[in-house]
């Protein structure tokens, strides 16, 4: 029963990171990399993925410090939180 159990949850996170780790068109991270340089900072391509119906780009570099940030499909930042 326990082996049933944890191939199930092995399963299930497979299945949740492979939706999270979709890859992107070169549009979307030109989109995501344009509202980034529009709030003065700067991010590496390989650190922006999809979330949800919007993307998320992490070790966001700003003069202030480096951030995760959050989009929505349009492009604009709709979070802005800063790493420790």
């Amino acid at each position: 029963m326990t082996r049933i159990f944890v191939t199930a949850a092995a399963l299930a996170l497979v299945a949740a990171n492979s939706v999270y780790a979709a890859a992107l068109t070169e549009k979307q991270v030109e989109g995501v990399q344009m509202a980034i340089k529009a709030a003065g900072c700067t991010v590496e391509d390989s650190d922006i993925v999809a979330k949800g119906d919007g993307y998320k780009a992490d070790d966001v570099e700003c003069k202030d410090g480096q951030y995760d940030v959050s989009l929505d499909k349009d492009f604009k930042i709709t979070g802005k939180e800063k790493e420790d």
